[in-house]
């Protein structure tokens, strides 16, 4: 399994630094994105997702709703068929009736991808 996390962090201070170190104590592929960074906790990171070269199942998004409905918007068909993941701070409204509107399936709204159980997806 490979999970991708929109804008990591390089910041051990910033929750997303925090949700990379979770998954990879429990021993989980993670792809970094962020524009401005090279290198996440000895990770390859990508500008964006559309640089990323190996498979990947769940995009996780930690990061204010406006810029991520813009990132499904430019991103739609590739992330069709991924298993979108958004903390409880990256959604709004405004995302939810794009996903809808757009038949996305597979989506995990408001949820910590720290505490659940990611195994069985």
């Amino acid at each position: 399994m490979n999970i991708v996390i929109v804008w990591a962090s390089n910041n051990p201070n910033k929750f997303w630094y925090k949700i990379i170190s979770n998954l990879l104590s429990k021993w989980i592929n993670i792809i970094p994105i962020n524009p401005k960074e090279t290198v996440i906790q000895g990770l390859k990171v990508y500008k964006d997702i559309n640089e990323i070269t190996q498979k990947f199942n769940i995009v996780n998004f930690v990061l204010k709703p406006k810029i991520v409905l813009n990132i499904l918007k430019e991103n739609k068909l590739l992330l069709k068929s991924k298993i979108l993941w958004f903390q409880p701070w990256s959604s709004n409204l405004e995302i939810k009736d794009f996903l809808e509107k757009n038949n996305f399936k597979k989506i995990i709204l408001d949820s910590c991808i720290m505490i659940e159980n990611i195994k069985d997806l």
